[in-house]
């Protein structure tokens, strides 16, 4: 069994040296992206407005929008940058100028690779500040998956900057994601189907592949919880996380890696040290419960301890492996 800290490679990062890592190859060099020409746009009418402090998490992770590109409200419908939301979902952009077209769609393995990148270098830590902004209508034509999607009568598209800004509603009925926006919180959260299927067996309590790994502990005949079922659930718990965990930390160290400065690098860190608390708290959770049922069905407690020796090892070897990736 796999018990989840193989991937916590990000603990290597703490108390380390600075890196000295080249800078990666620009993502906006590598990938179409979705511009206009104001001269080759169908511009009806012009919007000022201002822009909006929200707070934006992709699969848990909160991101922001490149330095120029904003979020903002008009008519009561909250706007959003296109290519950054679709990289954000993972998900490729192109721009047809001629034909005023934005074809959204599954990236390619290459694409893939260069819109993470573009993930890892769009952050902006500048604290937030008002800006008025006045944008251009845009009369774009949108692709999405292959199907043609028209966007909501009454709402339109507009530029900025070489950037289009689409209802944020519109894209998340178009892209098939869930995205949400909360006004209270001023919060758009946006998962992907991968992410929401692996929370939906964290809070199943990690109902795993394996037909024995349930999730949940059946009683016997006589109404005592078997241990086969008890330590079964504690397994898929754990695999679940464990999942969740290598996507998370492998991501995070990788964005130290790509790191240009210090400052940049201290962020980072902090951020990692979070991601290993909330991990860890995760994990003691789940052997707390185990060892509760084992005691109250009479079984032996010898497997917890079993975990925790896994759980530390798997620790030391994911330390190791860091130092000899990041050295």
């Amino acid at each position: 069994m796999k018990i989840p800290a193989a991937t916590l490679l990000t603990l290597a990062l703490i108390g380390s040296a600075p890196l000295t890592a080249s800078a990666p190859i620009s993502a906006s060099a590598a990938v179409s992206t979705v511009t206009a020409s104001p001269a080759t746009t169908k511009a009806s009418n012009t919007i000022k407005v201002q822009n909006v402090d929200v707070k934006l998490l992709f699969d848990g992770v909160a991101l922001q929008p490149p330095a120029g590109q904003y979020v903002f409200m008009y008519n009561n419908t909250t706007y959003v940058p296109l290519r950054f939301m679709s990289y954000a979902l993972q998900k490729s952009v192109s721009w047809d100028a001629k034909n005023l077209k934005v074809t959204v769609a599954e990236p390619t393995s290459s694409e893939l690779v260069v819109i993470k990148e573009y993930l890892m270098n769009a952050t902006d830590n500048s604290a937030f500040a008002t800006k008025n902004i006045a944008l251009n209508n845009v009369n774009a034509s949108y692709v999405f998956n292959g199907n043609n999607k028209a966007l909501p009568k009454g709402q339109s598209s507009y530029l900025l900057n070489g950037s289009i800004y689409v209802p944020l509603r519109f894209l998340s009925e178009s892209v098939g994601n869930s995205i949400s926006w909360d006004q209270k919180t001023k919060t758009i959260t946006a998962n992907s189907k991968s992410y929401e299927e692996k929370n939906a067996n964290l809070n199943s309590n990690g109902n795993g592949s394996s037909p024995s790994a349930s999730a949940t502990p059946t009683a016997t005949a006589t109404g005592k919880v078997s241990y086969e079922s008890i330590t079964s659930a504690t397994e898929a718990k754990l695999n679940a996380l464990q999942s969740q965990s290598e996507s998370t930390l492998m991501g995070t160290l990788l964005e130290y890696v790509s790191a240009k400065d210090d400052a940049t690098r201290e962020s980072i860190i902090a951020k990692g040290k979070q991601q290993l608390a909330s991990f860890r708290a995760s994990f003691n959770s789940i052997i707390a419960d185990a060892e509760q049922k084992l005691n109250n069905n009479g079984y032996s407690t010898a497997i917890i301890q079993q975990y925790k020796d896994a759980f530390e090892a798997s620790l030391q070897g994911g330390i190791a492996g860091a130092k000899s990736f990041i050295n």
